[in-house]
C-alpha cells in the first residue's frame, strides 16, 4: 500500500511542514514527490530560538536524499513562515548552498509577494502603504520613548510584521527555483500541470487570498502617539485603571490609551497580512487536506461565500491556534463536518509555542478542533515531540 505522508516539523512558534507523495510518471511508475510548505519562527521568547533549524534542514535533505524539491510553498510574508531556510543557508549549510541542495523544480509564493504587486493593484497599494506607515511611527516610538517595556505580544507583532525584517528572507525563497518556474499565486490562478507544478496524481486547488488583498486591510484607530486621544472604547477601559500612587493621572491614562491604540493597530496590520495567506486544498487518491497558512477570518468568510469549502481528512490549524485562525461553527462545519461525511479518519496539527500572543494557543478552539478528528497533534512547548524533531501522519491510498 503506498502511503502519503505530512512530516510536521516541531519548530517553536511557527510552521514547516514536508509533504511526500507517491506520485506515477509517464510510465506509470511510481516515484515520490515532496512539497515543502514554509519554515520559520517567531522572536518573541522561547517561541523564535533558531537552533531548531538545523535539525530540520537536515532532515528535509536527508528525505529529499539528493532528489529535487518538487515544489516549495511560501504562504505569507510573515517571519513565523519565512526566516528558516535563508537562516540555514548562512549558518547550517557550511560550505554549501541551500538552494542547490534542495534544486528546487517550482515555487507557489502569495501573490502579494511579488516584486510589481502594488504597481498592478492600486487599491491594496494604498491600504499597505497606510498600514506600513502606522507600522513604522508605532515601531519608532516603541524603539525612542521611555515608556517601552515591549510585552510578549508586541515584540512578537513588530518582529513578524516588519518588512526590513522579512525582506532578506522573502528574496531568498523568491529565488529558490527558476524564475520561470516560480509563480505569485491569488484565488483565480488557473493551475495547469506543466505549468505550475510536476504532479501527475494529485489535484491542487487554491482557496485564497484573492487577487486584490485591499478587501483584507480594515480602518485603523488614530496613533496620536504624542497627545490626547479622542474617548474610545480603550480609552474608557483606561478610565477603570487606577493610577499607581505618585504618579500623575493624566500622564499615566494618556500612556494607558496610547498602548492600547498601537497594540490594537498592530493587530489589524497583523491580521491583514495573515490574510493574504495562500489557502491550499491538495487531494490524492480521495484523501483531502487542507494547509490555511494563517488565514484569519475575514479570508474563511470570503472563501465560504466564493463556496469553495468542503470536507477535508486533514487540517493544519490556523494561526498556531489563535481564535482567529479557525472559522467560526457554521464555516467549521463545511470542512470538519459533523457527523464525517464520509467513513475515513480525520486529523489535524497544530504548530505553536506558549508565550508569544496572550491566549495562543487557545484551548477552546483546540477542543472544538479535537472534537471533530481522530486526533489533534499539538507540537507546543509541553508536547513530547522536541523542538527540532517531528511528526509523520499518514494517509494510505
Amino acid at each position: 500500500m503506498e502511503t502519503l505522508k505530512i512530516r510536521a516539523y516541531h519548530v517553536r512558534f511557527g510552521d514547516a511542514y514536508l509533504i511526500q507523495i507517491p506520485d506515477k510518471d509517464e510510465k506509470g511508475r511510481t516515484v515520490t514527490k515532496h512539497i515543502l510548505i514554509d519554515v520559520g519562527n517567531a522572536m518573541s521568547k522561547e517561541g523564535g530560538k533558531n537552533d531548531v533549524f538545523e535539525p530540520v534542514v537536515n532532515d528535509i535533505l536527508s528525505q529529499l536524499n539528493g532528489k529535487p524539491l518538487d515544489l516549495y510553498i511560501m504562504t505569507h510574508e510573515h517571519m513565523d513562515h519565512v526566516q528558516g531556510l535563508l537562516y540555514a543557508n548562512k549558518k547550517v549549510i557550511a560550505g554549501n548552498n541551500l538552494k542547490q541542495l534542495l534544486n528546487t523544480q517550482y515555487s507557489w509564493l502569495t501573490a502579494s509577494a511579488a516584486d510589481d504587486y502594488y504597481e498592478k493593484h492600486p487599491k491594496a497599494k494604498k491600504a499597505f502603504e497606510h498600514y506600513m506607515a502606522t507600522f513604522n511611527s508605532i515601531e519608532k516610538y516603541l524603539n525612542t520613548s521611555l515608556e517601552n517595556k515591549s510585552t510578549p505580544l508586541l515584540a512578537t507583532l513588530l518582529f513578524n510584521n516588519n518588512p526590513n525584517k522579512t525582506k532578506d528572507c522573502v528574496s531568498f525563497l523568491k529565488d529558490l527555483a527558476p524564475k520561470k518556474r516560480t509563480f505569485y499565486i491569488h484565488r483565480a490562478t488557473k493551475l495547469k500541470k506543466g505549468k505550475h507544478h510536476n504532479f501527475n496524481e494529485t489535484q491542487f486547488e487554491i482557496w485564497g487570498p484573492e487577487k486584490d488583498t485591499s478587501v483584507y486591510y480594515g480602518r485603523l484607530k488614530p496613533t496620536t502617539l504624542n497627545v490626547s486621544e479622542e474617548k474610545t472604547s480603550s480609552s474608557k477601559q483606561a478610565e477603570d485603571m487606577i493610577p499607581p500612587p505618585g504618579v500623575d493621572a493624566s500622564t499615566f491614562y494618556q500612556f494607558i490609551n496610547r498602548r492600547n491604540s498601537y497594540t490594537e493597530n498592530l493587530l489589524a496590520i497583523d491580521k491583514a497580512r495573515n490574510n493574504t495567506s495562500l489557502v491550499l486544498c491538495l487531494e490524492w487518491r480521495g484523501w483531502r487536506l487542507l494547509f490555511p497558512g494563517d488565514a484569519e477570518k475575514k479570508s474563511w468568510q470570503i472563501m465560504n461565500n466564493n463556496g469553495l469549502l468542503k470536507p477535508v481528512h486533514f487540517l493544519k490549524v490556523g494561526h498556531h491556534g489563535s481564535h482567529n485562525g479557525t472559522p467560526h461553527t457554521d464555516i467549521l462545519n463545511k470542512i470538519l463536518p459533523v457527523p464525517p461525511s464520509d467513513r475515513k479518519k480525520r486529523y489535524a496539527v497544530v504548530s505553536t509555542f506558549e508565550g508569544n500572543y496572550n491566549g495562543v494557543p487557545h484551548q477552546n478552539t483546540l477542543e472544538l478542533i479535537r472534537s471533530r478528528c481522530e486526533e489533534l497533534f499539538e507540537l507546543t512547548s509541553n508536547s513530547a515531540v522536541q523542538p527540532g524533531e517531528f511528526i509523520d501522519i499518514e494517509f494510505e491510498g
